[in-house]
């Protein structure tokens, strides 16, 4: 089981542990906003279709979320969904 996942938000590495009172405890972090590209920091109408729109429309924010799939793929047995 993990313990921590490390992901790229603005092209600076960020990481997310199970434990929510070790989250809350890093300094200077804050929640990342769910209406703004992990990648470019653009605002995206919603988290899911919207991201998923952006990312198309944008072909460096597509590129960067191609290579983080490719990256996180094999964290889940059969694949992601969507």
């Amino acid at each position: 089981m993990w313990n921590s996942v490390i992901f790229l938000c603005g092209g600076r590495a960020r990481m997310a542990t199970k434990d929510a009172s070790a989250d809350a405890r890093e300094s200077g972090e804050s929640e990342p906003d769910p209406h703004e590209c992990p990648f470019c920091g653009a605002y995206v109408a919603s988290p899911g279709k919207g991201f998923m729109l952006h990312v198309e429309q944008n072909p460096e924010c597509d590129a960067d979320f191609e290579t983080w799939r490719d990256r996180v793929a094999d964290d889940v047995p059969r694949g992601w969904s969507g």
